[in-house]
């Protein structure tokens, strides 16, 4: 039986905790400016191929309170990614993701059906012998190595998004120190002569661990605009970081510079007003913003013009402003 300490508790803690924060920002804001819907459907797909023994009935008959949990927090993982992907789709305004990162997120797939065989050829886990398990063994390396990298098209988005977001500190901490914590609890269950097979989970958590850390760096040593309550990043404060950086490639900015500039032409029209929503940390329309300032500046505009027109125009936008 495996045994259970604090450090797995506090992880599974931390990660429901995550998607609570989210959820909670999101109807919060009323927004979901920031967030990455293609990280959220990775994890979906993650959470789908890890869970396939929920459709197993031995799952439910443990009656230990340690089944009990593992099939709650299963079943609250699938139905709040669900969710989520269900409010960024079809309630919420988000912001649009570029074919970079469809792209990043399609080899994040392709790149961990072609590691998960391997893996299990390298670590060769208790029962993957089996060939009545192989096809589980699989979904469930798949999962492992397909998280690990699931947050890259969030961190790209990031960069890209240029008002503020819904993704806060509080979110970003709890997500990324899941992972570590349970880095810790197999070091407890190693130090504690436990057999142990889950080496694929420790060799992809610590890939998955090294990402946030690594953003953690360039989240917390910027000096100008802060993430504590929605922010901006550029390439500029990723030139503080190394693995990030260099997976994602920001360095070349040129390309990216052109495809951002493109897009934003796209994105407004031709009198150079925006032709969608984008929304702010709580859901303030950035565009009407936009909007009214540029109708200000009409307006005053217009009023100099009509200053010559004499006193009779006067008396009227008198008239006018003391009906409003």
């Amino acid at each position: 039986m495996v045994t259970w300490n604090v450090f797995r508790i506090i992880a599974d803690l931390s990660h429901a905790g995550s998607i609570f924060i989210l959820l909670w920002a999101i109807h919060r804001n009323k927004s979901a400016e920031g967030i990455s819907l293609l990280t959220q459907l990775l994890y979906g797909l993650v959470f789908i191929f890890r869970y396939l023994d929920l459709l197993f009935p031995s799952t439910y008959t443990g009656g230990t309170w340690h089944s009990i949990w593992n099939v709650c927090f299963k079943l609250f993982y699938l139905i709040s990614s669900s969710y989520l992907v269900f409010l960024m789709m079809k309630v919420y305004p988000r912001t649009r993701e570029r074919e970079r990162a469809w792209k990043l997120a399609l080899w994040s797939v392709v790149g961990s059906l072609v590691l998960a065989p391997i893996s299990i050829w390298l670590f060769d886990r208790s029962d993957s012998n089996s060939s009545g398990y192989w096809f589980l063994e699989f979904c469930w390396a798949f999962s492992i190595i397909l998280e690990s990298v699931c947050v890259l098209p969030q961190l790209l988005l990031l960069r890209q998004t240029t008002v503020p977001t819904v993704i806060d500190s509080y979110y970003l901490l709890a997500l990324g120190s899941y992972r570590a914590f349970y880095i810790l609890n197999w070091i407890v269950r190693l130090s504690n002569k436990e057999p142990f097979y889950d080496w694929i989970a420790v060799v992809f958590s610590i890939v998955q661990t090294a990402f946030y850390v690594d953003f953690a760096w360039v989240y917390y040593s910027r000096q100008r605009v802060k993430l504590r309550n929605g922010g901006v990043i550029d390439s500029e404060d990723y030139g503080n970081s190394w693995l990030v950086n260099r997976v994602l490639n920001f360095r070349a900015s040129r390309a990216s510079t052109d495809e951002e500039q493109h897009l934003q032409d796209e994105e407004e029209g031709a009198d150079g007003q925006s032709n969608h929503n984008r929304w702010g940390a709580r859901g303030i329309s950035i565009a009407a913003d936009d909007t009214l300032e540029s109708t200000s500046h009409n307006k005053a505009h217009r009023d100099s013009l009509d200053g010559f027109s004499g006193d009779e125009d006067e008396t009227d936008d008198h008239r006018v402003n003391s009906s409003r």
